[in-house]
């Protein structure tokens, strides 16, 4: 017998990014750099959305974000770097 099958009222909760970022110790906002501003990946965002919406490119946002290890996978709750 596990130890899960003795749970007799298990009940599934949903949390939100924030809620399991504080619980795991999650995303930490960067240290801010000179002449760029921070965002913080929201559910939906894509980078090529965020690159429409701060008019600049997909390669900028990866020069700008070295941790992007793979541009077609982006974290909710995420920070990335914007340049001004």
């Amino acid at each position: 017998m596990t130890e899960f099958e003795n749970i007799e009222n298990f009940e599934a909760v949903e949390l939100s990014a924030e809620e399991m970022n504080e619980i795991a110790g999650g995303y930490k906002p960067m240290r801010a750099k000179q002449g760029f501003t921070q965002i913080q990946i929201k559910r939906g965002d894509t980078l090529n959305r965020l690159a429409r919406a701060y008019k600049c490119t997909v390669a900028d946002l990866l020069k700008w974000n070295p941790q992007i290890k793979n541009k077609n996978l982006i974290y909710t709750g995420a920070y990335l770097y914007i340049k001004l």
